[in-house]
Parts: structure tokens; sequence; C-alpha cells
């Protein structure tokens, strides 16, 4: 493995259902992060659309690949930088639609692919949950992702931890208080010793800003309010070695007696 990735979490506010327009802030905000060294860069849930209303999400869904993973793919192969991006998925072969998120290495091929489990309020009217929280590796670290409303369920978090992710990329749009966005993320980092970082949008109907926690809930990076920005870290394995040596805590799970 690697020693070190450096990080990207971005905020900006989205223009709701203008496609092209929120691809342009994306590549504006890659082109940036590449220029600072970021190799990996998260963006929000339903970056490319916006967090629009039902019927405009629902009308924008396509396949992966389409449309809308390929302008990102392009994105992330003219800036030479990875993206962890929320997008709305169409499913030919079943039928459905989900809010999706979608890992694209620097090469432009997809890596890891994230359906939300946990759905919010409005989304069950056009989404499909997924059932899998499923791990890769990139830049030398065993990663996973969840989505927004997932940050408030403990399990997400310790599922990844138990199938050997060291990092959590999370995309969301925040509607709740921005104090439990913040709190919520670091507690599943120091809860698993991991790292987290989250992406959010920006905006009225929005709160909370972008950030990183290190595996012992610590913020080392994080947004200003209201600003378009992407904020950064250098993520170390040797953190995640060490809080694991000090506290063993997947070693001391005991599972027979949560019930």
């Amino acid at each position: 493995m690697g020693n070190t990735l450096r990080l990207g979490c971005a905020q900006f506010t989205a223009r709701n259902g203008d496609t092209a327009a929120n691809l342009a802030t994306i590549a504006r905000l890659a082109a940036s992060a590449a220029k600072d060294g970021v190799q990996l860069l998260v963006l929000p849930e339903l970056a490319v659309t916006g967090y629009a209303r039902p019927e405009i999400v629902a009308a924008a869904a396509k396949p992966i690949p389409g449309p809308a993973f390929d302008a990102l793919s392009a994105i992330a192969i003219g800036h030479g930088i990875a993206l962890a991006a929320g997008l709305v998925e169409s499913d030919p072969a079943s039928g459905t639609v989900h809010n999706s998120m979608v890992l694209i290495a620097s090469d432009g091929s997809e890596r890891l692919r994230y359906r939300k489990v946990h759905l919010w309020d409005n989304e069950k009217a056009w989404a499909t949950p997924g059932n899998i929280f499923p791990v890769a590796q990139y830049g030398g670290f065993p990663l996973g992702m969840w989505i927004c409303y997932d940050n408030r369920f403990p399990e997400a978090a310790r599922t990844l931890a138990k199938n050997g992710a060291h990092l959590a990329l999370v995309a969301a749009a925040w509607l709740g208080p921005a104090a439990e966005w913040e709190l919520s993320l670091r507690a599943r980092a120091m809860d698993n010793g991991i790292y987290v970082g989250g992406s959010v949008h920006l905006g009225p109907n929005f709160n909370g800003v972008a950030m990183i926690s290190d595996p012992h809930g610590n913020l080392i990076a994080q947004g200003e309010p209201g600003v378009d920005q992407v904020v950064t870290a250098d993520l170390e394995h040797a953190q995640i070695e060490s809080f694991h040596a000090r506290i063993p805590l997947l070693k001391h799970l005991r599972p027979d007696s949560y019930r």
C-alpha cells in the first residue's frame, strides 16, 4: 500500500436541473484541486443534477456508463484526478432508478459504485434503495462510500470498516442542522478508526460544510460557509495502524451480545 493519499472534498452551490452548469463547476473545482496535488476529489450527492425535486431528478436518470458518467470521466481524465460523485442512475436490466455514487479513476474508468441504502423522505418517490456497502482499493487505500442520510446509521460505517475500509467517502445534501452533520461524520470516523471525508451542497436549503475527519474524530480539514471550494488533507496509513494498535475496536467486537 502507498503511504499517503491527498484527498479533496468539494462544496458548491448547484443549479438544480442544469447539468451543463453543474459539470462546468465540477470541472473548475477539479482543475483547482488537481493543481493542489489532490489525487481523489469527493463531490456532493446528486452532484450533476443538483438535489432537485423528484420529477427533475427522475427525468435525468441514465445508465452507468451513460452521459453523466461519461462527462465526469472526461473531467477525471482531463485533469488527471479521481472523482467520487453522486448522480442519478437508471438500471436497464431491472428498470429501477438509484441515488448512486461512483468512483471514477484518473484514467476515466469506474472503480466502485454505491447505491444509497437509506433513502430520505421524497427520495422514496423515485429511487430504489441499494443493499450493500462495497469496498475497493484506490490510491493505496481500501475505501467505501455512503450518501447523506446513511451518515446517521452507524451500521453503514461499521460494515465498511469490517470489510476492510480505511477511508469512507461521503456525498451529501445535508438538510439537518450543521452541527449534526459534523457530529455524525466525526463519530463514524472515531467509532471505527477510519478516515471520513464528506462533500456537501451549499445553498439556502442545505447546511454544513465539506470536512475531513481523522480516525480519532478530529477535523483535519473544514470548509468556509457559503464559499465554493475544495478542502484537502493528506491521509496516512500510519494513523490507521496506530489507532488500531492502541484501540483494536474491530477485534474486540462482541456480535454475540448485540441482540
